[in-house]
């Protein structure tokens, strides 16, 4: 180098103080994105949430004084209905301030709302006048209505911030990793360039130290003969191939801890207990479809494991494939284990997957039996019992619970459900989906 030793140094301090800049200014920036989101998720997402809330418990109360005013004529129950009614009004304002994404529900909101209102007061003169049987059929009639509407639009509502909640929260996350790892990287490159500047000056002292900490290496691996002379070492070097190994090594753990199976790769059971608990948790809607194979086990014993597991394998070909063409990302698709799989998806996609599942195994089932047993229809293996016994070619039975329609407060309750429609499914001699209540597909 050309420059003195004072300039070299001087440079080594203005390029660490750049990076140093750098990154001090992306933390900031990124602290201040996740600030915002934070700021959103509490004082709109949360608020709004909570107004909702009372939204739903005033809308409650006003139907109880309704109720109250039509059975017991109390004045004060008029009254009360009305001081309710100028409370639902003005949560709706406060709801439009904080989250205006809720705009066409609450727009709808207030025009039920207001339908509701003056019906009440239809229902006040229809009293007064003592026409309790026309008065009566404005409550079970039109007022209920609308009280059920609005009790929809609150519910949907609550479910949009739900979502937006959890958008939120996502985003935010997100940002966060990034941040963390573009800072992280930043700050590596910049210890890099301080350590190359420090090299640079001070080549005798660096020199020294590589040597010593190789033969530290070498010490450790057990080889005390031949401790290795390394020209050039970079500590910064041999902390990131460390790091390298490490990730490789957690990486490696991971995999070991998937419970992926190994035939399809796909994920296991406690991917699926999982999946199942938290869509449970989030009071999503979905289907829960159980997937098995019919003369699974006479086809593996006549045909032998190999090609069982052939038939497997392409079952998960084509359940991922469907899922793929006729499901979203957010579809969730597992093996349980030997001829058992799982699909977890929206309840009004599940008719359509069902019915592809069904046509394409029966129209490719056949292509992994002899020619002549697909002519005859039908097998000669061992059953249960290890006697021979004649076994249709395969068929698929496919077992669905729906939670739009079948309350379900645990995953246990969705196995039983499911594992009691699967075994009805199996009692018909043909490929079919058999969905809760009793209703054949």
């Amino acid at each position: 180098m050309n420059l003195t030793l004072r300039k070299q140094i001087f440079l080594s301090y203005i390029v660490m103080i750049l990076f140093n800049l750098i990154v001090g200014v992306y933390a900031i920036w990124s602290l201040t994105e996740i600030t915002t989101i934070t700021n959103d998720l509490i004082y709109n997402d949360l608020a709004t949430s909570e107004r909702l809330t009372k939204l739903h418990d005033n809308a409650l109360a006003q139907d109880l004084y309704e109720k109250r005013y039509l059975g017991l004529r109390q004045p004060d129950a008029a009254e009360q209905f009305s001081a309710r009614g100028r409370e639902f009004k003005a949560l709706l304002t406060e709801i439009k301030g904080l989250n205006p994404a809720l705009k066409p529900v609450l727009e709808q909101l207030t025009t039920h709302h207001d339908a509701y209102i003056l019906l009440f007061a239809d229902e006040l003169s229809l009293v007064t006048a003592e026409r309790m049987s026309d008065a009566l059929a404005i409550s079970n009639g039109t007022l209920k209505s609308n009280f059920d509407k609005i009790l929809l639009l609150i519910k949907d509502g609550d479910l949009k911030i739900k979502a937006q909640q959890n958008h939120h929260i996502s985003r935010s996350n997100s940002l966060g990793e990034r941040a963390l790892t573009i800072t992280i990287t930043l700050s590596v490159v910049a210890f890099v360039f301080g350590i190359l500047f420090a090299y640079l000056i001070t080549n005798h002292l660096t020199t020294a130290i590589g040597h010593l900490k190789a033969a530290t290496h070498s010490i450790r691996s057990g080889n005390f003969d031949n401790l290795p002379e390394i020209r050039g070492a970079d500590e910064l070097a041999d902390l990131a191939i460390s790091f390298k190994e490490m990730s490789a090594r957690l990486k490696e753990l991971e995999e070991m801890n998937l419970d992926a199976n190994p035939l399809t790769k796909l994920p296991g059971n406690l991917a699926i207990e999982k999946e199942l608990l938290t869509r449970l948790n989030e009071t999503q809607k979905f289907s829960f479809c159980l997937i098995d194979l019919d003369n699974f086990k006479g086809f593996n014993d006549r045909y032998g494991y190999a090609r069982g597991s052939d038939v497997i394998k392409w079952l998960g070909d084509i359940l991922l494939m469907i899922k793929k063409d006729l499901g979203t990302p957010e579809d969730f698709l597992g093996h349980i284990g030997g001829d058992d799989f799982v699909i977890i998806c929206s309840p009004d996609r599940v008719q359509a997957i069902c019915n592809r599942i069904i046509e394409q195994f029966d129209r490719g089932i056949v292509e992994f039996y002899d020619a002549e047993d697909v002519k005859k229809g039908f097998i000669v293996s061992i059953d249960r019992n290890d006697k021979p016994a004649i076994f249709g070619i395969m068929t698929i039975s496919i077992a669905v619970v729906n939670t739009d329609r079948t309350l379900i407060r645990e995953p246990k309750e969705v196995a039983l459900k499911v594992t009691e429609l699967k075994q009805y499914a199996k009692t018909f001699p043909k490929s079919l989906c058999i969905m809760d209540r009793r209703r054949v597909v």
